[in-house]
């Protein structure tokens, strides 16, 4: 049986917008339903969504069409997201809502996400699955299903070159427990010849 839930959380985040860099803190309602009968997938995806959502704290998003200025800020030590919008509410909504399922990978769905924020004056952005994925058809790192956000690092204008925050799931302990490559282990062996010149 698929069972409905409300989850409720928040953030506080850095926008870049306008030429401004400002503080604002975000709070995210979100619908959810189960997609397994299994209790610990359920129980797996939602620590899933706790901890994306927390890595938010403290970053700083930004339109990914400012190369430099996140190359300055990343220089400085500063956690950047990169965005393909300007950062308002409705973007930073948008693409929790599809973060948030490509990392639960279909054992739970966000079904409607809600976002408002005190910079927005706490006007609350709706998103689902039945509006428009806008600047989200492409594909960006809120499509990948991974613990990872990819954020540009500095002199990498020509090779995209990313940080990886978090490598896999299972660094958290929260890879799915019906995973079939979870005991997989791969050995190289490296049959190396000399240069008999």
């Amino acid at each position: 049986m698929n069972v409905r839930l409300h989850y409720e959380t928040g953030f506080l985040a850095g926008v870049y917008f306008d030429d401004r860099l400002q503080i604002n803190s975000y709070q995210v309602g979100l619908n959810l339903v189960t997609r397994t009968i299994d209790s610990e997938n359920s129980n797996i995806a939602l620590e899933r969504i706790k901890i994306f959502v927390d890595s938010l704290n403290s970053t700083v998003f930004i339109n990914s069409c400012w190369p430099l200025h996140e190359e300055m800020m990343t220089d400085m030590g500063i956690d950047i997201t990169t965005l393909p919008e300007e950062p308002v509410d409705q973007i930073v909504g948008m693409m929790l809502y599809y973060k948030l399922n490509a990392i639960i990978e279909g054992r739970m769905e966000v079904t409607q996400i809600e976002l408002s924020s005190s910079l927005g004056d706490h006007v609350c952005y709706l998103h689902d699955n039945e509006d428009p994925a806008g600047p989200f058809e492409q594909d960006g790192w809120w499509n990948d299903a991974g613990a990872r956000r990819k954020v540009k690092t500095s002199g990498d204008s020509e090779t995209n070159v990313v940080k990886i925050m978090h490598k896999n799931w299972r660094e958290f302990g929260l890879g799915w427990p019906d995973d079939p490559t979870k005991d997989i282990k791969t050995v190289v062996h490296a049959n190396f010849t000399k240069n008999e010149k």
